[in-house]
């Protein structure tokens, strides 16, 4: 694991019970994450992004495990530090 945003986001999971897959650490982080809501447990997604068209296209061919709850996914932009709630119409909400 190399560079800042591996480290903070690494930290941000610890700090909040989010489960870190092992994907995560074969490449340095980009600055936005997304934390999976849909599953048994909140877990980080592997792949970071920098751009938002990537996010957004990520966001909009995400397979839902979950479809009964309101909010899949909660993004998370480290260098802008925002977060976002993406409900099922796949748009990031600030908070």
């Amino acid at each position: 694991m190399a560079g800042k945003y591996s480290e903070v986001i690494e930290k941000y999971c610890k700090e909040s019970d989010i489960e870190i897959p092992t994907g995560f650490y074969r490449h340095s982080a980009s600055h936005i994450a997304v934390v999976r809501l849909d599953l048994e447990k909140p877990k980080l997604v592997a792949k970071t992004f920098f751009k938002k068209t990537d996010l957004n296209y990520y966001l909009k061919n995400l397979v839902v495990e979950n479809k009964e709850i309101q909010n899949i996914a909660k993004v998370l932009d480290f260098k802008s530090n925002k977060e976002y709630l993406v409900g099922k119409d796949r748009k990031p909400n600030e908070l």
